[in-house]
């Protein structure tokens, strides 16, 4: 079997593969990215890079107005975005475990519209492997409290975060 060239962005456009759990409660995502885990990781916590990538998978027209990160044990972030067609949308997390620059574990609570999280969250794990010529491959899994209905999951989110990650592996690896 051979391994694919992605030494170029377009190779890694096509490098992102979701999959949604028979039972839809938890999803694995895995993608190579042109850059060392350092930048990725800083990718996925500095507030700067996070504004130019995270919203990139949302509609024309949203906005990210809140972008807040502390990558830290126990640190918090809480990401708010005003997303056209759906108003308000708020991701409320806690940074449960750090490894820079290889792992990150966090809780996260999704709420769309106004209001304050409750139930349980959404638990996330990151993990950031050179795999050489500066390259990363990221393996993100999700548990998810509820069921997500596979054809809206892979039309909304999974479509939403591929873009957003070919927006993240433009800005790494300029």
């Amino acid at each position: 079997m051979n391994n694919p060239d992605l030494s170029t962005l377009d190779a890694r456009r096509g490098s992102t593969k979701i999959e949604l759990s028979d039972d839809g409660l938890s999803y694995k995502c895995v993608r190579t990215f042109g850059a060392p885990p350092e930048r990725i990781f800083r990718a996925f916590t500095d507030p700067a890079d996070l504004r130019v990538w995270f919203p990139s998978g949302a509609p024309e027209g949203s906005e990210l107005t809140v972008c807040e990160s502390d990558p830290v044990e126990g640190g918090r972030y809480f990401y708010k975005m005003i997303v056209e067609g759906f108003g308000p949308m708020a991701w409320h997390g806690t940074y449960t475990s750090i490894d820079r620059p290889d792992r990150l574990d966090a809780d996260e609570w999704f709420v769309m519209g106004g209001g304050d999280p409750d139930g349980p969250p959404t638990t996330q794990t990151l993990t950031f492997e050179a795999i050489g010529d500066g390259l990363t491959l990221m393996t993100m899994l999700v548990n998810l409290p509820d069921p997500e209905d596979p054809e809206a999951f892979m039309e909304e989110s999974a479509a939403g975060l591929t873009t957003s990650f070919n927006t993240m592996d433009e800005l790494v690896s300029a």
